[in-house]
């Protein structure tokens, strides 16, 4: 197995990133097919209920890519600011039918909720734009809840998560700084699929947590709302 920096699979695929090259490989492990369209590329993510997977890199931009022809089919850049800035979360939608992606379209000072439709990823709308606006960093979509949750920070109440409702925020609550650490952390690696690689450079390993067994752990932003 490649050091990849990601490393997720559903029930027919695994796709694996290097930063440079997805590989994508069947249920066996065998490798179908390697892309090169995209660099600084680590996350990688299945669509629900559509036989199609994303990659975003660091850089703005965001790859589409068919599970059926194993073709690349789209290519788009989400925000201009340079690379290393664009490292944020997103998800798609349980239907599978959006994309919610978080980016820094000015600076990498700020962040917006960018949504797209996946019929063809056109940008459809842009939330929290204002420089007032929460931070916001981690989002998923529980399957439980049927909703949407975020993770950020915002100027009056410090860390936080929250639900996403009709485009806002609602049950905001507030967090202790350790525990937006490790759940942020945590969060991240679950992204990666709790590569070796991605556990390494960790922050949570840095900060001496054990996390030889993270990927056996479930932890849902929805369970730390009050």
């Amino acid at each position: 197995m490649k050091n990849f920096w990601s490393y997720i699979k559903n029930d027919k695929f695994a796709v694996g990133c290097t930063g440079q090259t997805v590989y994508v490989y069947d249920d066996k492990g065998n490798e179908i097919k390697k892309f090169k369209d995209i660099t600084y590329g680590y996350t990688p993510m299945f669509c629900p209920r559509k036989n199609m997977f994303v990659v975003k890199s660091t850089e703005g931009m965001i790859a589409v890519y068919s599970l059926e022809t194993m073709t690349l089919t789209k290519k788009f850049r989400v925000a201009k600011v340079g690379v290393g800035s664009q490292d944020d979360g997103f998800c798609f939608s349980g239907d599978g039918e959006f994309l919610y992606n978080i980016e820094r379209p000015v600076s990498s000072l700020y962040t917006c909720l960018s949504i797209y439709e996946t019929a063809g990823f056109k940008r459809i709308k842009q939330l929290f734009l204002e420089e007032s606006a929460p931070r916001l960093y981690l989002i998923e979509y529980d399957f439980e809840k049927n909703s949407l949750f975020v993770l950020g920070k915002m100027r009056e109440v410090g860390d936080f998560v929250a639900e996403l409702q009709n485009e806002k925020l609602t049950d905001v609550t507030k967090l202790t700084f350790e525990k937006y650490e490790v759940l942020h952390g945590f969060k991240r690696l679950e992204l990666q699929g709790f590569t070796a690689k991605a556990k390494e450079w960790s922050g949570l390993n840095f900060r001496g947590f054990d996390l030889s067994d993270a990927e056996t752990l479930t932890v849902r932003l929805s369970d730390y709302i009050k």
